[in-house]
């Protein structure tokens, strides 16, 4: 099979194992931390949907916890300043990339208050894979990963996101066509992907996801 017939459905089980912005760094050690932090299971009741390939998905938003993307100082001074009872989830697997916060009022105010106190910051919903708090996290650091049309040359591509205003990041070599899309961090990053999928004009589109890694 040559790449440019390979389903849109492969390609993004490839590059959803192979192409994630945020690579993740392992540490076993951290797994008890994050099991007690996941604590007492939640219902969730607040899904969005996504498309792997042209298969529809659907992920439930965590209404108390904030995922900050490449965090620092200044980020951690500004939560604390606007979210008092703000505080640090362990995550099973040590990263640095990102963090996440777990908060006594709710993710999008505390997303909108951040966005005036610190613009500089990345911030995004935390959502999982099904509609309880102990099952997988995903977050949203920004971009959109869009398999075009494989016949397309150069100039098509540039014209295509020339015409919606896009701006492509860089290319991935996993197959013909597949590139990277600027968007903002967080639900505009899904927004932007489900956009472009529904559309019609792209083979696939979907969020360039952080996803937790589960312990083996």
């Amino acid at each position: 099979m040559t790449s440019s017939n390979i389903p849109a459905g492969k390609i993004l089980t490839l590059l959803l194992s192979a192409t994630l912005s945020f690579a993740l760094s392992l540490n076993v050690a951290g797994a008890a931390d994050s099991k007690k932090a996941m604590g007492k299971s939640t219902p969730l009741t607040q899904s969005y949907v996504w498309y792997d390939g042209d298969r529809e998905q659907r992920v439930w938003l965590n209404p108390q916890v904030v995922a900050e993307f490449n965090p620092g100082a200044d980020g951690e001074r500004a939560m604390q300043s606007a979210h008092a009872g703000a505080r640090i989830v362990p995550l099973q697997h040590k990263q640095t990339a990102i963090r996440l916060w777990q908060l006594d009022n709710t993710a999008d105010t505390a997303i909108r208050s951040l966005k005036a106190s610190h613009p500089q910051g990345n911030y995004s919903a935390v959502l999982h894979d099904g509609p309880a708090s102990t099952v997988r996290r995903r977050a949203l650091p920004g971009n959109v990963i869009v398999y075009l049309n494989p016949r397309w040359n150069r100039a098509a591509v540039n014209n295509w996101v020339s015409a919606r205003k896009l701006e492509i990041v860089k290319q991935l070599e996993i197959g013909p066509n597949i590139y990277v899309i600027k968007t903002g961090p967080g639900l505009e990053a899904l927004e932007t992907a489900n956009t472009l999928y529904r559309s019609g004009e792209v083979k696939a589109a979907f969020p360039d996801w952080w996803q937790e890694v589960a312990t083996r």
